[in-house]
């Protein structure tokens, strides 16, 4: 079950999709939160909150499977930011209110009283709720006044006021949204309130209704069922209305594959864990037949579908289905969390497990935990947010959860060599977060009934490190996440790869250029920045999911040309302000994977890939990692007197159909990026596309942050905070020495580095309308702690932002020290995420604009 973002509502405006929206997010979290106060306060919790030892003696005298709920409900509770925190171990201080949750004090009679309601409706109905409102109607007219009546909100702030009304009309609507057959009462609640909602987006959190109206049950300790606790036929209509965008999403995924050239290479099968009632797998082969290359070719290179779920009932549905819709299909029984078994299984039919493309959706985190005892992925700091229970409801550390699914992601890794896991994950959002958005995400919700369900999401960036450590890498370029613009990732869609495979050519690296081997420590510094450990095969996401938009436009761009061109026909691609070449490697990535290579030969045609900047140590290391593949050509900027040539001069007057300029922008200035624009605007192809990601262009707006606003936060630390005691005295020693030293020429030189007024997305958006056609957007990427410090500490980074220090030993022990006093102040903010921060960044897609007797492509 993902948390989907956006809901499906009704509403004609953006304005009222975001009303509706907003009220249907808390109309989930109150039916928790009422359910969860009136367990708490059933087990005599709720009136110990305050006092201490009270509430550790009642802690140590619960069962395990008790502890383990009532963490999962105190998490509950401190991501709607009403307490302190959640305890992750019985040894840990109680949580107590915030001042949030003592204002609220004054209506948790009502939430108590709704809670008790919702206790009506524990079993799983045939008839939808129906049967279970008439059950519940001795408590009803005690209801009806309040609502009526707002639930005495009048008082409050009126933010505050809407959200308890709809916390707690909503907890009360779910069940009368979802009624089969409904009765008066809930008919009368329709006609009150109803009109604010619809039942879209209500079925899966009201598929775990009955397992939370037992809530009280489950922390006196007893046993669960999920066959009673879960309304099974509910949550499967549910997901199939909440999936449609990402199954849209993952759609695209899947048929790029089946797009490629060599159809003997793609996939024999596509192979689905839970595939429910077959209805994904047809889609997909609906869509590769008709939309595909390979659909062309079916009948010498056949595709079969193979269903796989542990409910035989959901096998016979979807072979009645895909029988229906004409698929070849494989049906068997099989759990995602046993893929030897599924291998074995799929040998009997004649399939090689490794021979299909695996895609599924939101079924890793439900795998059946095992407790294994491997090591446990590299930690990130800020973890550790999570509440978990195993099948007997005892509680689990996050670590156990983050060990076991990197056991479970290696047990699959040797079946996804070939083709890769196409596979959508729903993600936990932590409470110092998700308190920070009520009404704009659901984790409130959605993590609760994860947790109590024996479900084991884990937060965004601790799926990226496990996959990481199980020797699975993402493809960026076909990487999504949702929402896009917001400091957490609810739910992702990645293609994953075993590490071996993320291979850029397998060149050898070159000797570096003569006369600068000197400048191999300051290379290394940013290469290793932007790839953990230098290793190509593994980039780091805050800059290679960013990356991986350009590639994917800039892949377009080139097998559109491949399809077009004409034999004797060159296809250049420009990657301006290499660098060490992050945007060339995972381009050469993903043009190897995709037998690039074998279509420009077919077409007869030649592909060039030329990385253009000034020379530096990054370009040093750029050429050393690049030099010898055979399509690459590098160029200086500057000519041997110092100054600039144009692109013109540079490529003697070839034209390009692609140019990337990946994290170069923000470092230019206006009045020199309107002579870039206009360079760069001759030097395309018509038909060509400039393509540019920045990190640092403003405004950032107010859940964001630009990538430099840490450094800059630094710098001005540094040269004007108060220096306390607590500083080293070296530190000390070395700040006394940076202030006496700077002057307005070490300003103007830490500017040419990291420019004091980053550039803004409306400028730049006027340079190049004057030259180009296309358009800008913006999305938010996380980087941790640790990569924003390993960005100053990048040599030349630090030297040229920190003139004032020409000691390197100087300069990184205050850059350290400063570190980690101002980024620890920036995560407390609206732009901080779980683990780091939440940059803003910005891509644009241009064409140039067409000018008469326009070049023809060479």
């Amino acid at each position: 079950m993902p948390n989907p973002e956006p809901i499906d509502v009704i509403a004609t405006s953006a304005t009222d999709r975001r009303s509706a929206r907003r009220a249907a997010f808390l109309a989930q979290d109150g039916l928790v939160l009422a359910c969860a106060l009136a367990a708490l306060d059933g087990a005599g919790v709720l009136a110990r909150i305050q006092d201490e030892e009270a509430m550790r003696r009642q802690v140590a005298a619960l069962s395990e499977p008790a502890f383990g709920r009532l963490r999962v409900v105190l998490r509950a509770l401190a991501a709607q930011g009403w307490l302190t925190g959640s305890m992750a171990h019985r040894a840990d201080r109680p949580p107590r209110w915030t001042a949030s949750g003592a204002a609220m004090a004054v209506h948790r009679a009502d939430y108590v009283a709704v809670g008790r309601f919702l206790t009506a409706f524990a079993e799983v109905a045939d008839d939808g709720w129906a049967g279970a409102w008439r059950s519940a109607v001795r408590r009803w007219p005690a209801l009806l006044p309040r609502m009526l009546a707002r639930w005495g909100t009048g008082g409050l702030p009126p933010d505050r006021a809407d959200a308890v009304t709809a916390h707690l009309d909503g907890a009360l609507l779910i069940p009368a949204l979802l009624a089969g057959a409904p009765s008066p009462e809930a008919e009368a609640l329709l006609d009150v309130a109803g009109e604010r909602f619809s039942p879209a987006g209500f079925g899966l959190v009201g598929s775990y209704l009955p397992m939370l109206a037992r809530l009280g049950d489950l922390l006196g300790g007893a046993a669960d069922d999920p066959a009673r606790y879960v309304d099974r036929a509910l949550n499967s209509r549910a997901r199939h209305a909440a999936h449609e965008r990402y199954d849209k999403d993952l759609l695209t995924v899947v048929l790029d594959l089946f797009n490629r050239p060599c159809p003997e290479e793609q996939p024999r099968f596509v192979a689905e864990v839970g595939c429910g009632d077959g209805g994904r797998l047809s889609a997909i082969h609906r869509a590769i037949r008709d939309r595909t290359a390979r659909g062309a070719c079916l009948a010498a290179h056949p595709l079969v579908m193979v269903g796989i779920d542990a409910d035989p009932a959901a096998l016979k549905a979807a072979r009645a289905r895909l029988d229906e819709d004409g698929v070849p299909a494989v049906l068997v029984q099989g759990t995602v969390d046993d893929p030897a078994a599924i291998a074995a299984e799929l040998a009997r039919h004649g399939l090689a497990m490794d021979e299909g493309l695996h895609v599924r959706a939101f079924a890793d985190q439900a795998r059946r935990f095992r407790g294994t005892g491997a090591p446990a992925p590299v930690g990130v700091p800020g973890a550790g947010d999570g509440a978990y229970v195993d099948a007997d409801g005892r509680p689990l550390t996050d670590e156990a959860v983050e060990r076991d699914l990197v056991e479970h992601l290696r047990r699959w890794a040797p079946y996804v060599r070939r083709h890769g896991l196409v596979v959508l994950a729903a993600h936990t959002v932590a409470p110092q977060v998700a308190r920070r958005f009520p009404g704009r995400v659901q984790s409130v919700a959605y993590d609760t009934c994860h947790a109590l369900s024996h479900q084991y999401p884990v937060g965004h960036d601790r799926w990226l490190q496990c996959c990481r450590a199980a020797g699975l890498e993402t493809v960026p370029y076909a990487g999504h996440r949702y929402p896009a613009g917001r400091p957490f990732v609810a739910v992702s869609l990645n293609r994953l790869l075993p590490v071996a495979e993320r291979t850029t050519a397998h060149v050898p690296a070159v000797p570096c250029p003569a006369g600068r081997e000197a400048s191999g420590d300051d290379g290394r510094g940013l290469h290793e920045l932007l790839f953990a450990g230098g290793d190509t095969r593994r980039p780091r996401p805050w800059a290679a999911d960013p990356t991986g938009w350009i590639v994917a436009q800039a892949l377009r761009t080139i097998e559109r040309r491949i399809a077009t061109g004409g034999a004797g026909q060159t296809i250049r691609v420009l990657d301006y302000g290499a660098g060490t070449g992050l945007g060339a490697i995972e381009l050469l990535k993903a043009l190897t994977e995709r037998r690039t290579d074998r279509l420009v030969s077919d077409a007869g045609m030649r592909l060039e890939l030329h990385l253009a900047d000034i020379r530096t140590a990054w370009f040093d290391q750029g050429e050393r990692l690049l030099g010898a593949h055979p399509w690459t050509r590098f160029h200086e900027l500057r000519g041997p007197d110092g100054a600039f040539r144009t692109m013109a001069e540079i490529m003697a007057g070839d034209r390009v159909d692609v140019v990337l300029a990946s994290m170069v922008f923000h470092l230019i200035p206006p009045r020199a990026l309107t002579r870039v624009a206009a360079d760069l605007a001759g030097l395309i192809n018509p038909g060509g596309t400039l393509l540019w990601n920045a990190p640092d262009i403003a405004p950032a707006g107010p859940e964001a942050y630009l990538f430099h606003d840490a450094n800059r936060a630094i710098r001005h630390s540094v040269l004007t905070a108060p220096v306390d005691g607590q500083l080293p005295p070296g530190v000390r020693d070395a700040v006394a020495r940076a202030r006496a030293a700077r002057s307005p020429e070490t300003d103007q030189r830490a500017g040419r580095r990291i420019l004091p007024a980053p550039n803004r997305a409306d400028t730049l958006t006027g340079i190049f309308d004057a030259h180009f056609t296309g358009n800008v957007h913006q999305q938010d990427f996380e980087i941790l702690p640790d990569e924003l410090l390993d960005t100053l500490l990048v040599p030349s980074n630090a030297e040229e932002y920190f003139p004032e220090l020409p000691d390197r030993a100087d300069r990184e022990a205050v850059v350290r020290a400063f570190h980690a006093r101002v980024v620890p102040s920036l995560r407390e903010r609206p732009g901080g995420t779980a683990t780091g921060l939440s940059l803003k960044w910005t891509f644009g897609k241009h064409s140039p604009r067409e000018t008469p007797g326009g070049a023809a492509c060479s």
